[in-house]
C-alpha cells in the first residue's frame, strides 16, 4: 500500500511539473509572438526589407485594410526604397506604430495574435493617427515563428 501511495504521489507531482512547464512554454511563446508582431509593424514603418524577409513565411498572404489580397512578393514591393521615396514625395511620412491590447492564442505550431495597432503618419506636415485591428497568423517553421498571413481592418474614427 505504501508503494502504491508513493507511486500516486510521484505521478501527481510529475503531472504538476509538466503542467507548469507547459504554462511556461505558452508564456514564452506568447512573448515571442507579441515581439514578432511588433517587429512586423516596425519593419513596415521603417521600410526594412531585410527584417520583413526574416519575419514573413515563404507563402505569406495579406489582406489589406481596403480588402486587397496581396501575396508575399507584392507585399515586399510596398517597402522598397523606391516605394518609400514615392510615399515621402506624396507628403506622407511614417512616424511611429504602437501595438495595444494583444490577444494571443497558441495552437501547437500555429498561433494567432489579434491587436489594435495605431500608426502615426505626417500627411503634408500634419500628424494623423490611423488605428487598425490586426490579425496575425503565425506558423512555427524551423523553430521560429513566421508570419503566415495577416488581415488589417481600419477602425473608423470614434470607433
Amino acid at each position: 500500500m505504501k508503494t502504491f501511495t508513493t507511486a500516486v504521489l510521484a505521478a501527481a507531482l510529475s503531472l504538476g511539473s509538466l503542467q507548469a512547464a507547459a504554462a511556461d512554454s505558452t508564456a514564452d511563446a506568447e512573448k515571442q509572438l507579441i515581439a514578432a508582431s511588433e517587429a512586423m509593424m516596425n519593419a513596415q514603418l521603417q521600410f526594412d526589407l531585410k527584417a520583413l524577409d526574416a519575419i514573413l513565411a515563404p507563402d505569406y498572404v495579406e489582406i489589406s485594410p481596403v480588402g486587397d489580397v496581396d501575396e508575399r512578393a507584392e507585399v515586399m514591393s510596398f517597402y522598397t526604397p523606391e516605394a518609400k521615396a514615392q510615399m515621402l514625395a506624396a507628403g506622407m511620412e511614417p512616424v511611429s506604430t504602437v501595438m495595444e491590447e494583444p490577444r494571443v492564442r497558441v495552437y501547437g505550431d500555429q498561433a494567432i495574435v489579434v491587436s489594435k495597432d495605431t500608426a502615426t503618419l505626417k500627411v503634408k506636415g500634419v500628424e494623423q493617427k490611423r488605428p487598425a485591428r490586426v490579425l496575425f497568423h503565425f506558423r512555427k517553421l524551423g523553430g521560429k515563428w513566421l508570419l503566415q498571413s495577416s488581415q488589417f481592418t481600419w477602425i473608423k474614427p470614434g470607433g
